[in-house]
């Protein structure tokens, strides 16, 4: 008789359950890494036996027997949100089990009023959930908001809300032994602060960092006009004392306005633990373009670390190139577009000035390429090309092919080195003549010669006459505030949680390059979002741009700023440099198998790092064996380097000491090996290796295509591989570094068929 077990839809809506009044009990089970959720129903009054329903997976809510699953049956129970327990009407194929008091745990259930969940209270989401002490309701334990749940300020419990909202609403603990001291509670701390400071009693200020614009709130001392406490801006009109910041004491306030315009501050309850400083006023110098131009001043070069708006005088830097007080100078522009200089009034020059020589600062194009000529592929009819001419020879050229979807030219032979280098469509100048902008330092290949596109049938010239490009009706120049701006290098892309090389945006602290804001990008936007502000509720996003004539990206920041903190830059220590690793049992058709990671920089340890194909990435198997997941996952920069991030964890293993010669696989000639046909009569399926030159016993090896593997070993669970190298002249056998622990079989020619 033939049978098949064909898989069973369940339809949760359909089925029905009936109300019971066994006893029921929610309790924890101990898992492997955390507590479980189990129901247990007594259908006796002894509550000696019950039937033990763990979650169902599929549907939320719903429990299912432990033990009927084990035998192919599903028996499904539920409670409602009123707490009334229902059951499927089925019977159980299962018998009763023994409830055991050190099997399972009670669930740590309050219900009202032994907690409190308060609302619009003074703290970063606005909630926290207070949980008394049984024996004295001038004591709790406090929650906050965090992760999309509340968790234990002390020691970070998370607690469960169920049936919220309603009467039957409770709270569970997932924690079983929740000791945290208990906290006096006082309700008012958790609200919104009344401590008023009104004008003239504090002061915005607004200074040019970089290529943003820095606000800070000046609070002053009452009775002492000369002291002050000074605030940084944290975005949605709160600051937050700079001083006390940096001893972890977060005193805050918030900018409001009232209903006849006026600004007043509202200042929190936290105490300040800094001094007061002295009051500096602000008074920065502003230079408007004038009517005449001197014929002396000062030489500014764009510096390239802080942005486009900030400049650095070339005198200065030239004559003490180690100082950091170089003078400074912003560039900005109005309401009404025109541009102005800001600067400092306390900064002075180290340099001389020096005398101004027009000439000497004009413009000229040398990306301009009016050299160039099209052609196409035969095998591609229509495949547009454009050969630019090298400037510093003619006879050779870069070979550019028409990308249709981003409407540009990109170079053939940097794509094959894996390199993005691209131009825009050419451009026509005042005499109606067209050009290309182009700049051969973006190149990492090198020009090829223009006779082996001219002098060959495999290419096709074109006429311009006969050449259309993608029109960018949709496109419209966007203008971008300069204030918005930011440059390499400061910002990255990097990798993602998910693999993806550039999926993760990150920007650079102003003022500490080690604190960074880390982007995610959002596909329906087409931007990266800040991920921390956007658990606050504020959207903060980049969008990329490319400079058409430069061809470097830069970033257009949104008008909201970040109300979440910097965190630490932790990526550099998670980076293993080529130079710090090995990849071993490279494959072109597949990924590298294994990875060796030294130690230190001396080389004498290593770990060993196999490849796992589910989750692309390389795994310490030792440390896998001491339930400890420890992993790095392979990566490319754009100049072709390899480079290897760390995932988690650190390595619980003992490092083995690093000998080259037994890391390395064994090769075995031509004349020490035989390729046969297998038992289906395929050609080149067994593999045979000889143990001596006698070649009267043999290893042998059965595989697919160039990967074979020793039978006898794989039966005693090792795994011994051997690969075919080479081409038809000169093939070799590759071995793994793994022994043999199989004996080698006696060498019978009539056993085998070429």
């Amino acid at each position: 008789m033939l049978f098949c077990f064909l898989p069973i839809v369940k339809q949760w809506s359909s089925k029905k359950f009936v109300r019971c009044s066994y006893d029921f009990k929610l309790v924890n089970i101990s898992g492997k890494k955390t507590l479980l959720k189990r129901l247990l129903i007594f259908p006796s009054n002894d509550n000696k036996l019950c039937y033990e329903y763990s979650r169902n997976s599929l549907e939320h809510g719903i429990f299912q027997c432990v033990e009927c699953v084990k035998l192919g049956k599903s028996v499904l129970a539920k409670i409602d949100t009123n707490g009334i327990l229902k059951v499927e009407n089925k019977k159980h194929v299962c018998s009763k089990i023994q409830y055991s008091l050190e099997k399972y745990f009670d669930l740590q259930i309050i219900r009202k009023p032994n907690y409190e969940i308060l609302e619009n209270c003074h703290t970063k989401s606005g909630k926290v959930l207070i949980v008394f002490n049984a024996n004295n309701r001038n004591e709790c334990h406090e929650y906050a908001w965090r992760k999309k749940a509340f968790r234990c300020l002390s020691c970070n419990t998370k607690v469960h809300i169920h049936n919220e909202s309603k009467e039957t609403e409770y709270i569970e603990l997932s924690q079983l032994n929740h000791r945290c001291e208990y906290r006096q509670f006082n309700r008012e701390k958790y609200f919104k602060f009344k401590n008023f400071v009104l004008s003239p009693n504090f002061e915005i200020q607004t200074e040019m960092v970089g290529e943003r614009k820095k606000k800070s709130l000046i609070i002053f001392d009452e009775r002492d006009g000369t002291k002050c406490y000074i605030y940084c801006y944290l975005g949605k009109k709160n600051y937050g004392c700079i001083h006390c910041r940096k001893q972890n004491v977060y005193v805050s306030a918030k900018l409001e306005q009232n209903s006849d315009g006026e600004n007043y501050v509202i200042l929190s309850n936290a105490k300040h633990v800094c001094e007061m400083v002295k009051y500096e006023p602000q008074n920065d110098i502003i230079l408007r373009a004038p009517n005449k131009y001197s014929s002396y001043g000062k030489s500014f070069k764009w510096n390239s670390k802080s942005g486009t708006q900030r400049y650095t005088c070339l005198g200065c830097r030239e004559r003490f190139q180690k100082t950091k007080r170089i003078f400074t100078i912003y560039l900005c522009n109005d309401e009404n577009g025109d541009y102005f200089v800001q600067m400092k009034n306390n900064q002075k020059h180290i340099c001389e000035a020096r005398k101004y020589e027009p000439k000497k600062y004009a413009i000229t194009e040398i990306s301009k390429i009016d050299t160039y000529f099209f052609y196409r592929e035969n095998s591609m009819p229509n495949s547009i090309n454009v050969a630019i001419f090298d400037s510093n020879d003619s006879t050779f050229c870069y070979p550019f092919f028409y990308q249709k979807s981003s409407n540009n030219f990109r170079c053939s032979n940097c794509s094959k080195l894996k390199k993005m280098c691209t131009i825009q469509l050419p451009k026509i100048d005042e005499n109606g003549k067209e050009y290309f902008i182009h700049g051969p330092k973006k190149h990492i290949c090198k020009p090829m010669k223009i006779s082996s596109i001219q002098e060959t049938s495999k290419f096709v010239l074109l006429e311009r006459k006969d050449i259309v490009f993608k029109e960018n009706s949709k496109k419209k120049d966007v203008e971008i505030d300069e204030a918005r701006i930011l440059k390499l290098p400061n910002f990255e892309f990097r990798p993602s949680k998910n693999g993806k090389p550039d999926g993760k945006l990150v920007t650079f602290d102003t003022i500490d390059e080690s604190l960074c804001y880390e982007y995610y990008f959002l596909t329906r936007s087409k931007c990266f979002v800040c991920g921390n502000c956007e658990r606050k509720k504020h959207r903060v996003t980049a969008k990329v741009h490319l400079n058409n004539e430069t061809n470097e990206k830069f970033l257009e920041l949104s008008i909201n700023e970040h109300v979440c903190e910097p965190i630490k830059d932790e990526f550099a220590d998670k980076i293993i440099n080529a130079s710090n690793f090995i990849v071993t049992e490279r494959n072109v058709e597949r990924k590298p198998k294994k990875v060796i990671v030294f130690t230190c920089e001396k080389k004498e340890f290593y770990y060993e790092l196999s490849y796992t194909s589910s989750n692309d990435f390389f795994r310490c198997i030792p440390c896998l064996n001491h339930n400890k997941n420890v992993g790095a996952k392979l990566y490319v920069k754009e100049n072709g380097e390899e480079y290897l991030m760390s995932l988690q964890n650190k390595h619980v293993c003992t490092p083995e000491k690093y000998e080259k010669e037994k890391l390395q696989s064994k090769t075995i000639p031509k004349s020490m090996f035989e390729l046969y046909k297998n038992k289906n009569g395929e050609s080149n399926k067994k593999l045979v290796v000889f143990t001596s030159e006698k070649k009267d016993f043999v290893y042998e090896y059965s595989g697919d295509k160039s990967l074979f593997r020793c039978l006898q070993c794989l039966k005693q669970k090792k795994y011994i591989s051997a690969k075919v190298r080479g081409n038809e002249n000169e093939k070799y056998v590759e071995l793994s570094k793994v022994e043999h622990v199989c004996t080698p079989m006696k060498f019978d020619q009539k056993k085998y068929k070429k």
